[in-house]
């Protein structure tokens, strides 16, 4: 640390930590690390939102700053009540709570880190108050006491470690009911959702906690929940939520009575894994969500080089703990040609994390991941699917440089994957979408259909297939899947809703187009092909006013939109059904 980088200033400063973290990491370590990630989460925001700033959370020790000593205590109280309505989900041996320390001094900040005897004293004072509590010092005491809707007690002057000036202290209470905070916003809201059991056994896969120490780390647990369920996934005899769904609960802690109301499942298979070196530790156990029931758990301590072996053990168990007769007679095997190499494995999983995001250059480094996994372990299909995918994704999303060049790319790889026996399926889908943009419709059907038989618990295998039957003119069995698809993924992105509003529309079922238009508004305000299906279906029912608001709509989103140059990327094989579809968004204004 040096002179120069060193700067002060005066600060208010919050320090938290959890009440009794050992024990509740020695009781349940994963459901102790996935309820630390939740409440983390919940915290990060009140901060954020009572103009705050995290300065370190490591572990269960949270460290954050303000400018006023106001801000601070109104965030303190916040955070409290935000994780007390968190806390009241779970049984009273699992519950999270956090004491709170709030003082105001000078600190010393190099770069982003702040030191300081403000900073210690801050952190002894957390350490007197009680679970869910706030203490805060005289200094704070004096800037907020009339200023805030709660109360105070004085605990009078208290003698802290290792500061050599006693500090008063007064410890922060409720003193009249005020307003419930604003609900947490985020992808998995809590909800009041019972959804019926499938007539089959059905899973949940909760994403594997990263029981390491290093967030970095992440890729590695993230990968290993998408590989289970990428051999789960090709089960007949399973229904199972879909990925989409279920990483959206990564930073949630739901309760697994609570889980299976909301994904109306019987059983979810939650676990963590730890990598150090060239050991990796992994626990799994599946639970039965109706009594929160351990049916089996297990802790597998093994080399790298094994991790698919314990993949398919783990999904051996859950078919013999379900009772799942499979179609062929044959176990679950998944991965018959594992990735042998650690280094592309690596490369594998750092594909995946980079697939998860929204910009051209994670599409790159996934795209890059893959096809290095190919060049070390050139006799997997594994690295070829998905490099296959990842290709054809930049095009889906708009984000390729060349879109021949990415479609020529992934047709070589997903043809490449196919003749190694690609067990995913995903060479299939690839190839089904590919053929469908190039209006290869009787070939985009066959793939589709070989995408849904390798994948039977795909939701984007049976999306895909309603997509290409809506535009072979076949909506009334594309509807049917499309509901299907959404019933696999409780939480969906957009163009799921999508392909049933479509479907409704060209079945002639307007109205039901517009409330799926509708719905997905509700997630994504200015979704383009939302108002485009409700100025047509407006226009369709002879709704003008309402036809030409969605027409508008369109412009605004999209103000060099051209009716002419999306009639080309609509691949229909009837251009009557094509003609018709312009017809009405001309009828509704859209040019």
């Amino acid at each position: 640390m040096s002179e120069e980088s060193i700067n002060h200033k005066l600060a208010a400063i919050l320090s938290a930590d959890v009440v009794g973290y050992s024990r509740l990491m020695t009781e349940d370590e994963v459901a102790t690390i996935r309820m630390l990630a939740a409440c983390r989460d919940r915290i990060s925001l009140r901060v954020q939102e009572n103009r705050g700033r995290v300065v370190d959370f490591v572990g269960d020790n949270m460290l954050a700053e303000f400018s006023s000593a106001i801000d601070a205590v109104d965030g303190a109280v916040k955070i409290q009540e935000t994780l007390e309505q968190h806390n009241a989900k779970f049984d009273q041996n699992r519950r999270m709570y956090f004491r709170i320390g709030i003082n105001l001094g000078e600190v010393l900040i190099d770069k982003d880190v702040i030191y300081g005897d403000c900073v210690n004293i801050a952190s002894r004072l957390e350490g007197l108050a009680e679970p869910g509590g706030i203490c805060i010092s005289e200094f704070v005491y004096s800037q907020v006491h009339n200023k805030l809707d709660v109360g105070f007690v004085d605990l009078g002057t208290k003698n802290l470690k290792n500061i050599s000036t006693p500090v008063k202290v007064y410890k922060v209470v409720e003193e009249k009911k005020t307003e419930a905070p604003t609900p947490v916003t985020g992808a998995v809201q809590d909800q009041e959702i019972s959804l019926p059991l499938p007539n089959k056994p059905s899973l949940a896969v909760l994403p594997f906690a990263n029981l390491s120490a290093d967030s970095k780390q992440d890729y590695f647990s993230d990968g290993l929940t998408m590989d289970i369920m990428t051999a789960l996934v090709r089960i007949p005899g399973l229904f199972l939520i879909s990925e989409i769904s279920m990483f959206s609960y990564k930073s949630q802690a739901p309760s697994i009575r609570e889980l299976g109301g909301q994904l109306g499942v019987s059983h979810v298979l939650d676990g963590g894994v730890r990598k150090e070196g060239d050991r990796i530790r992994i626990t799994a156990r599946l639970l039965e969500t109706t009594t929160g029931r351990q049916v089996w758990a297990e802790r597998y301590d093994r080399k790298i080089d094994d991790i698919f072996a314990v993949q398919d053990e783990i999904t051996e168990r859950i078919v013999e703990a379900l009772d799942i007769k499979l179609v062929t007679g044959e176990m679950a095997h998944t991965i018959r040609k594992v990735l042998r190499n650690p280094v592309a494995l690596e490369y594998y999983y750092r594909g995946w994390e980079a697939l998860f995001g929204s910009t051209r250059d994670d599409i790159k480094e996934a795209q890059q991941m893959f096809e290095e996994t190919t060049r070390l372990e050139p006799e997997s299909s594994f690295g070829y699917a998905m490099a296959a995918w990842a290709h054809w994704w930049s095009v889906d999303q708009g984000l390729s440089e060349d879109i021949a060049h990415s479609l020529e790319r992934a047709i070589e790889l997903a043809r490449k994957a196919e003749d190694l026996e690609d067990f995913t399926g995903l060479s299939h889908l690839v190839m089904a979408q590919i053929h469908l943009y190039k209006h290869e419709h009787d070939k985009a059907l066959v793939a589709a259909q070989k995408a849904v038989l390798a994948r039977p618990s795909c939701d984007l295998s049976y999306v895909a297939k309603a997509n290409i039957l809506t535009y072979l003119g076949r909506p009334t069995e594309a509807i049917d899947l499309a509901k299907y698809a959404i019933r696999l993924a409780p939480v969906y992105p957009p163009f799921f809703q999508k392909t049933l509003a479509a479907a409704f529309y060209g079945n002639g079922q307007y109205e039901k187009a517009i409330a799926s238009a509708k719905k997905i508004l509700e997630s994504d305000k200015d979704n383009l092909d939302a108002f485009l299906i409700l100025a047509g279906a407006y226009a369709a029912i002879d709704e003008q006013a309402e036809a030409s608001k969605a027409a508008t709509e369109v412009k605004r989103i999209k103000p060099g939109f051209s009716l002419k140059k999306y009639a080309e990327t609509q691949p229909y094989s009837d251009p009557k059904v094509l003609e018709q579809v312009t017809g009405m968004l001309q009828r509704a204004g859209v040019q």
